[in-house]
């Protein structure tokens, strides 16, 4: 058995084995048994080595290889083995042959297999989403990889198809099959499609067909419309086109938008039941497919065929599958040419016979189209001639027509000829002329003679004759008025008829009794016809005249004249002739025509007139009236019998004549264009309506050239359509005939209702509305006005706008029903649509009213509104900003609600009133999105609230809401309470920030706390970062602050000064260092801006002028980096610290200033000033950080006014002396009537470099007022300084507790905890701030402060130290020193002793903190420096070299020692002598460090390297950290504090002790002021004013009765009884000396009733018992004593009774005065002062618990006695 086989796969479809790669095997496929087939294995080696290779032959007889043996392949050789194949019959045959190496064998496979039927699809086919009812197709290929020919055959299912379904292919071939996919909805589909292929479709193969189906969504718009707009009002789409020119056509676009992810496929198709007789609008894009996501436009054009119509059609858009459905409306207006007469009249005058008069009108065209102009009148025959009858007008043009006047008979002429325009009503134009002979003058015939004829019509007198009514005129029957017109008198039969200014113009012309039956107006003259058609004549020399007749309705004798003569073609006669009134007349018409084959026409031109207005002395101006003219139109032609007709060459605009619906029996009218194209005349004549629907004018005539334009009008008479086919022969021939299709209708009032008239309207809220539109269709051809009727109880309920209009035909228009339900129930009502034709004319009645009912169907229910959360909190808002919120609220009643919001806002009175300049707008803060809307029933409807405050305070939101209608107004008569929805609140904020802490650094670190505190304003600093910014500081951003100019405005009013204080040149930098915290609820973004970060760069050359000494010194100071910030901007969260860190380089003698600008992001904009000073080494300077000092109030009337501070530091590196100058006190006071008002205790003295000196003041107000004075200073060798010291006086009694007592004159806001940490700090004080608050005189008052080491690995030490003798005085701490371990703390108390005067106090405690793992270095450096110079000094080398050794180092070795920089060197001495924890050591600066210039530093090391050999530096110790903490406290006298305090009196001790030293002290001030001299010096003029003052004052008491009743009065009161508790006058010796027998003789009888008075202790004696008995003064025994009112005693008690009673009371006294002596007190006051202080310490090293509830031990239960037994029964 061949063992396994290490195999790798390999390309190609060979194999790897042990490194030899091989075929995997080898087939035979398509053989044939009997026949052999030879293939091939390939062996190579793809290894680095040789390899030799056996194998064996296979087992089988049907294959054969060569004979076995082995073969040696090298690296990258191959080997070909062939096998031949020899079968012998059709089975499958298989073998292998086997190899051999020496890693291992493998195997090859042989294999011949039978033919088979395979073929190849694919697994899977997925379709692209579909839209439903579309189809989307997949292609794929089937191919067969079989041996044999086969058929397959498709089983596949719905939704999916497959084609072709069944077919037969060969051997490798491919058929190519096609997968349809058509989803019927919305939906996912996956199936299976099998392909059954093989002898009897016996084998399958599976396919799996995956595909989703979408529905699809159209919604169209107007081109132009963006995706992001499209809703659901999208379905409906109008598109408006303008008004065109009849004729024309204009296309415009809807675009169709598929929103959905498939293609969809559309149609689009008219409305179905509408009759489309004049169809404008024509979509030419009927179907196609809106691809996914995008969008098409389809065309629609609009030709209007109609004159002055407005057209409106529907198309419907269908998605497929009607999934979906939108509507196009187009609306079109139409218009015809607009063509005018630049005069409706002209006048030729009078003319002589045989003359020619002319004259110009214009014919302007002012429409946008062309327009076709034709003049009704034959120039050839009538007497007026127009150069240009037809016309074709270019758009705004204009046309000159000549006319000439050529009468032919003397008289007076007048014609109205009509200028027709095709699509135009026709227009008229007064021809006038009047003709002189010789003989004959008629009167001349003006304008205003054709108006008063017309107005004569009206009045019915032109049927007249002019002599009549002159006539009548003269007998009065007649009047005449202003204007010339005849006035009938009352009585007088007139005989109205209607003039043209009543009718319509095409009415006038259509009329005129020929071409219709309608005449408007009776006629004065007539003709019988119109026509005279002679027809064929074909024999030109007999043709038989025709006949027509005249008719006279007038009154009066006429003259007829017909214009023409004989030897023309027509002619009348007789030519002239007078005709009677109310006569007819026959006159022959005669054709002559000149050659044969010829076309005739013209038409004759008749005038008739009254006889009398022949001659002008005949006529009278008031009767003078125009002719009548007539026309004969005739026409012949003379065409033989064998000769056709001319061809007629012409156009026709439209045979096809649709004219708009009308009502019955009302006409309308259009027009036909017919234009002559060719050269020969056209003679036309239409066929006559045989129903006398449809009738033209002219219908017979000849057209010679140009065009004519032929009128149609329809009069139907019943509803209904009409169409006719009029013939119009041609040239008098049956072959150009050309059919004329007329459409017109008559339509009744029909409209179409939506729901087939019922009407439901949804359930309402009572007391407001709802709307609901409903559709009305017009789907008649005619507008329809129409009305609506309602009963009086259902228009209570409802209403509709509108409620009359118009609707244009096939138009939809939608009314809107407003429902207003007033109770609680179900409504039916039945509403009345009255619609009715609207008319062409304005006498049309509109044919018959129609009634429409409706029925409408309502309720009227109860609803509210309420809110998803009835209190919201916008939080804190960033002033300027917004913050939204979202407000849910829901309606679930079944109704839907009208809503109007309103908004009460409520301020913060106190913020409101403080509002900013920024914050005095009233407009309100919140706003909301929708203020007015509707909710649907059981809906919900989201609100955004928007919040934008203005001013930093709190905003609070009532919302309410009313019920109203849709359109904004209250349903309820009276007032309706607004119903509350929700409670919003919001605060408006500001970003704000507080300086929190402050620590100095290098220069600076002697400097305490409050120095700098005061230095930088941080207090107004702090106020001015908590107020709010003002609107000019809000203007710019931190990006837009700049300015082009160097010296940038400044826009806030908040300025300070930042004052670094001041020090020697070369210091060290002055480094201080803030904490600033964002203590408000927003970010705060700050930033530093320096003048160079303000200014904008510009080029060199737009810079111009020269700069100012403040520009040049800002340019120094920043170009040198004097003063720096780090960070210069930040971001602070809410309650998030940053450390900002302040540096003044003192580098460069002077003052140094630079303004620096604090911008907060949306907050506040301050100028900070930074100031520092670097003084000279040599200059004597006191550092003033301002000119003005303001003292703490001291109320007037005060005994002892308390001391007060003012401190100066010396800057400078030398002592400085100073004094101040005390004149301007001394003017003060001799103002305040020589009172003392201001006084310095310390006037002069001397400062050291770096201290501070304390200037005692005493403010003593006389008035309550402010006193101001300017005090000079004056500094030995330096500068003068003046000060101005303020002080205010109040008078306690008014202002009360407003000006409380406390220690702190400023009421600073200097932190008592250390917030910025140092770097280097080990050792943190628990407070550094103590406020002791007001203290009686001669008390103490303790507080407690720990020292924390805080360092891990670090021991430290600390020592405590006072800054000056006096404060040591005051204060005491205990312990004083000490050492903690790394995380060790140390309680310290405290002490402060008041004595002295009532003053205010603010001390100074320097702690220093030493490292004593770096001091452990040092002692150990300075142990080896002490022995090197011990060394040094004893032993040396003497070498040849150096013979003078001994001279080489001296006895005292030079050891260089540093400046013991940070050390208190002056304080050593008096520490060492200290000999009670409570004495402290005096504190000293140290002396300013000088910098060395770079020259010295050179120099100095140089002369180190000479020494380095000799000299070896002493170690220096490590600087200790230095810790400031200040103490605050106020003294008051003892009985101020009394009064002022009595609650806190009895919490403190009063040490007398330190009282009678004060009282002993003052008494010696008094006696020396005793001794002095009693008499006071004052001026002369002075003691003159004292004694008049005094003088008066006596005068006036001497000479005052009140004054003297008063004293009486007085004398004779009665003891008052309190005069009992007066001090008892002191005795002398022998009083007490018998008060002390007395005493004796009551302590010896004890059983009297004053026996009691000895134990009496008398306070007020100034003798005690051991002082009278030093005295002598011993009680007397055995004398009895007799009590004055009392019974004699005998005493009872025996003399070792009384000496223990005596005893006993004089230790009783003994211990009394004990308890009295000030040592006493002190000594109970330190024992449990030190009691608490041992708790104090034992509960912070944690000994105990303080704060832990006290343990009961329970005690055994006592056994009860028998006496409590007893007792209990």
């Amino acid at each position: 058995m061949a063992a396994p086989t290490e195999r790798t796969c390999c390309l190609s479809g060979k194999v790897q084995h042990y490194g030899i790669e091989v075929n995997s095997g080898l087939v035979w496929q398509r053989w044939e048994a009997g026949k052999e087939y030879t293939k091939h294995i390939v062996l190579k080696n793809v290894k680095v080595k040789t390899e030799k290779i056996k194998y064996h032959s296979p087992d089988t007889r049907f294959f054969s290889t060569l004979y076995p043996k082995t073969i040696v392949l090298s690296a990258g050789t191959s080997f070909t083995l062939p096998v031949t194949f020899r079968p012998l019959e059709r089975v499958e045959y298989r073998d292998k042959i086997i190899f051999q190496t020496k890693e291992g064998t493998f195997e090859v496979e042989l294999k011949a297999v039978l033919p088979q039927v395979d073929i190849l699809i694919p697994d899977r086919l997925e379709f692209p989403m579909c839209a439903a009812q579309d189809t989307v197709k997949v292609e794929f290929k089937v191919k067969n990889t079989g041996d044999l020919p086969t058929t397959f055959q498709w089983d596949v299912c719905d939704p999916f198809m497959i084609q072709p379904m069944e077919a037969s292919f060969q051997p490798q071939s491919v058929c190519a099959v096609t997968a349809t996919f058509q989803p019927q909805g919305a939906s996912v589909y996956d199936a299976v499609a099998y392909c059954r292929y093989g002898p009897d479709f016996s084998l399958q193969k599976a396919i799996k067909l995956y595909g989703i189906g979408k529905y699809p969504h159209i919604l169209v718009s107007s081109p132009g419309s963006t995706t992001s707009s499209l809703d659901q009002s999208n379905l409906e789409a109008v598109i408006q086109f303008d008004t065109i020119p009849i004729g024309h056509c204009e296309e415009k676009w809807v675009e169709l938008h598929n929103l959905s992810p498939v293609s969809a496929p559309f149609m689009v198709e008219r409305p179905v039941g509408v009759r489309q007789i004049d169809t404008v609008f024509h979509c030419l894009l009927q179907q196609g497919v809106v691809p996914a996501m995008s969008s098409i436009r389809i065309p629609i054009t609009f030709t209007p065929n109609t004159v002055d119509t407005t057209s409106i059609d529907y198309f419907h858009v269908f998605a497929i599958g009607n999934v979906s459905k939108s509507v196009v409306k187009c609306v079109g207006s139409s218009e015809g040419p607009s063509v005018g007469l630049s005069s409706n009249s002209v006048n030729f005058m009078q003319i002589n016979v045989g003359e020619v008069a002319t004259r110009t009108v214009d014919v302007i065209n002012n429409s946008n189209t062309e327009a076709s102009v034709q003049f009704m009148i034959d120039c050839l025959v009538s007497v007026f001639d127009f150069d240009h009858t037809c016309l074709t007008m270019k758009p705004y043009s204009r046309k000159t027509i000549i006319l000439r006047f050529k009468p032919q008979y003397p008289i007076n002429y007048y014609r109205r000829i009509s200028c027709l325009v095709h699509n135009q009503g026709p227009l008229f134009l007064d021809l006038i002329g009047t003709c002189h002979s010789e003989l004959v003058k008629p009167s001349v015939l003006l304008a205003k003679h054709i108006d008063r004829y017309w107005t004569h019509v009206q009045r019915g007198f032109s049927v007249f004759s002019p002599e009549e009514l002159n006539e009548m005129i003269k007998n009065k029957t007649l009047e005449v008025d202003e204007t010339g017109t005849i006035l009938p008198k009352e009585g007088v039969e007139e005989h109205a008829l209607v003039g043209p200014d009543n009718i319509s113009p095409i009415d006038e012309y259509f009329n005129d009794g020929f071409h219709c039956d309608v005449v408007e107006s009776i006629p004065h003259v007539s003709l019988d016809t119109d026509k005279a058609d002679f027809g064929n004549c074909q024999n030109l020399r007999i043709i038989e005249d025709k006949t027509i007749n005249i008719t006279n309705h007038t009154r009066g004798k006429i003259t007829i004249s017909w214009i023409g003569d004989s030897g023309k073609t027509f002619s009348v006669s007789p030519a002239t002739v007078d005709l009677p009134p109310m006569k007819s007349m026959s006159f022959q018409v005669s054709f002559k025509p000149n050659a044969p084959n010829q076309f005739f026409g013209a038409e004759l031109e008749c005038f008739a007139y009254y006889k009398s207005l022949r001659d002008y002395r005949l006529t009278e101006d008031v009767t003078h009236c125009p002719p009548w003219c007539m026309t004969l139109t005739c026409v012949g032609h003379t065409f033989m019998p064998n000769n056709e007709t001319f061809l007629p060459r012409y156009t026709l605009d439209d045979s096809r004549v649709v004219f708009p619906a009308v009502n019955a029996n009302e006409a309308t009218y259009r027009t036909i264009l017919l234009t002559n194209t060719g050269t020969t005349p056209i003679m036309f004549d239409i066929e006559k309506d045989s129903k006398e629907i449809f009738s033209t004018k002219p219908s017979k005539g000849l057209l010679t050239q140009g065009h004519l334009v032929i009128v149609v009008k329809t009069l139907p008479t019943e509803v209904a359509i009409y169409k006719r086919k009029l013939k119009m022969r041609l040239n008098d021939s049956e072959k150009h005939d050309q059919e004329l299709e007329l459409w017109s209708s008559a339509e009744s009032a029909e409209v179409s209702l939506e729901s087939e008239g019922v009407m439901y309207l949804k359930p309402t809220c009572m007391g407001t509305f709802s709307f609901r539109t409903y559709s009305v269709k017009n789907v008649s051809r005619i507008p329809l006005r129409f009305e609506w009727k309602m009963k009086h109880a259902d228009a209570q309920l409802l209403s509709v706008t509108p409620d009359t209009g118009l609707i244009q035909p096939n138009e939809t228009q939608s009314h809107v029903w407003q429902f207003a339900p007033r109770e609680e129930e179900k409504y039916v009502m039945k509403p009345t649509l009255i619609v009715w034709g609207q008319g062409k004319s304005t006498g049309s009645s509109g044919g018959k009213r129609k009634q429409f009912i409706v029925r409408a169907i309502g309720e009227g229910t109860v609803g509210e509104i309420k809110c998803d959360e009835s209190y919201v909190n916008f939080g804190d808002v960033v002033v300027g900003s917004s913050a939204v919120k979202q407000l849910v609220i829901y309606n679930n009643s079944n109704c839907g609600l009208h809503y109007f919001l309103h908004v009460d806002q409520t301020v913060d009175e106190e913020a409101s009133s403080a509002c900013t300049e920024f914050g005095k707008s009233q407009e309100p803060a919140l706003s909301l999105d929708l203020t007015e809307g509707t909710i649907p029933a059981r809906a919900r409807q989201l609100i955004t609230a928007t919040v934008r405050p203005t001013k930093r305070t709190t905003y609070q939101f009532a919302i309410s809401y009313k019920l109203i209608t849709p359109n904004g107004k209250f349903e309820q008569s009276t007032p309706q309470e607004p119903q509350y929805l929700c409670h919003l609140v919001c605060t408006g904020v500001f970003p704000v920030m507080t300086v929190t802490d402050a620590r100095c650094q290098g220069s600076a670190a002697g400097i305490s706390k409050k120095h700098i505190w005061n230095l930088f304003s941080l207090d107004d600093l702090n106020v001015c970062l908590d107020a709010d910014p003002t609107s000019s500081e809000l203007k710019y951003t931190t990006a837009t602050r700049s300015s082009l100019r160097r010296k940038v405005s400044v826009y806030t009013r908040a300025i300070l000064d930042l004052n670094f204080s001041a020090a020697p040149c070369g210091s060290a930098p002055c480094i201080i260092t803030l904490l600033l915290e964002n203590t408000g609820t927003v970010t705060a973004q700050w930033s530093f801006l320096f003048p160079s970060d303000l200014q904008m760069d510009v080029e060199h050359w737009s810079e111009t002028g020269e700069l100012d000494a403040d520009e040049l010194h800002q340019m120094k100071v920043m170009h040198n980096k004097l003063f720096s910030v780090e960070p210069k901007k930040g971001k602070l969260a809410p309650g998030q610290t940053q450390s900002v860190t302040f540096q003044y380089q003192h580098i460069m003698a002077g003052t140094d200033r630079l303004p620096v600008l604090l911008k907060m992001v949306n907050g506040r904009e301050i100028l900070l000033n930074f100031i520092g000073v670097t003084v000279d080494a040599e200059r004597r300077y006191i550092h003033f950080p301002a000119n003005k000092h303001l003292f703490a109030p001291v109320p007037v009337g005060e005994k002892i006014s308390p001391k007060q501070i003012y401190e100066m530091y010396n800057g400078g590196a030398v002592p400085v002396k100073y004094e101040f100058d005390l004149t301007p006190l001394q003017i003060l006071c001799k103002e305040n009537f020589d009172q003392p008002v201001l006084e310095c205790l310390n006037p002069c003295g001397e400062l050291d470099p770096g201290k501070t000196a304390q200037i005692e003041w005493r403010f003593s107000p006389v008035e309550a007022k402010t006193y101001m004075v300017d005090v000079p200073i004056r500094v030995y060798q330096g500068d003068t300084a003046v000060i101005t010291f303020t002080g205010v006086g109040y008078d306690k009694r008014i202002m009360g507790n407003t000006m409380p007592l406390t220690d702190q004159p400023q009421l600073g806001g200097v932190p008592s905890i250390q917030s910025v940490p140092v770097p280097g700090q080990l050792a943190y004080l628990s407070q550094e701030r103590l406020s002791l608050g007001n203290l009686p005189l001669f008390s103490r008052a303790r507080q407690m402060v720990s020292v924390t080491n805080r360092s891990r690995d670090h021991k430290v030490s600390f020592e405590w130290h006072v800054t000056s003798e006096s404060d040591g005085q005051l204060l005491s701490i205990y312990p004083v020193c000490g050492h903690l371990e790394p995380g060790e703390s140390q309680m310290c108390r405290v002490c402060f002793t008041a004595r002295g005067v009532p003053s205010f106090y603010d001390l100074d405690l320097i702690c220093e903190i030493t490292d004593e793992s770096e001091m452990k270095k040092y002692r150990t450096k300075m142990a080896e420096w002490e022995r090197e110079k011990e060394r040094q000094m004893y032993e040396f080398t003497i070498t040849e070299d150096d013979l003078d050794a001994d001279k080489r180092v001296g006895a005292n070795v030079e050891i260089l020692d540093r400046p013991r920089s940070g050390q208190l060197t002056a304080l050593e001495d008096s520490q060492r002598q200290s000999s009670s924890e409570a004495d402290l050591s005096k504190y000293k600066t140290l002396p300013p460090i000088k910098t060395l210039t770079a020259d010295d530093l050179h120099e100095l090391e140089k002369e180190n390297r000479k020494k380095a050999v000799t000299l070896w530096e002493r170690p220096v110790a490590p600087s200790p950290f230095i810790l400031h903490l200040g103490v605050t406290a106020r003294t008051h006298d003892v009985r101020e504090f009394q009064d002022n305090f009595p609650e806190e009196y009895r919490a403190f001790f009063i040490d007398r002790a330190l009282s009678e030293k004060s009282v002993r002290s003052s008494q010696s001030q008094t006696n020396e002021q005793m001794s002095g001299p009693s008499v006071i010096n004052c001026l002369e003029s002075e003691g003159q004013v004292v004694a008049g003052v005094l003088s008066n004052i006596l005068r006036g008491l001497m000479d005052d009765t009140y004054f003297h009743d008063a004293v009486n009065k007085i004398s004779e009161e009665p003891i008052p009884y309190f005069d009992q508790y007066r001090r008892p006058v002191t005795l002398g010796a022998g009083v007490v000396e018998a008060a002390s027998e007395h005493l004796q003789t009551q302590v010896d009888d004890r059983k009297t009733p004053c026996s009691d008075i000895g134990n009496i202790e008398t306070p007020d004696s100034p003798v005690s018992v051991p002082e009278r008995t030093a005295r002598g003064v011993t009680p007397k025994t055995g004398s009895p004593v007799v009590c004055p009112g009392s019974p004699p005693c005998t005493p009872v008690a025996s003399q070792d009774t009384l000496d223990k009673a005596f005893l006993k009371e004089k230790q009783l006294q003994e211990t009394q005065d004990l308890k009295k002596l000030p040592e006493f007190g002190n000594l109970s006051e330190s024992i449990i002062e030190n009691t608490l202080m041992n708790i104090m310490c034992e509960a912070l090293s944690g000994e105990f618990r303080i704060t832990a509830r006290p343990r009961f031990i329970a005690l055994p239960k006592k056994p009860a006695s028998a006496n409590s037994r007893s007792g209990r029964l």
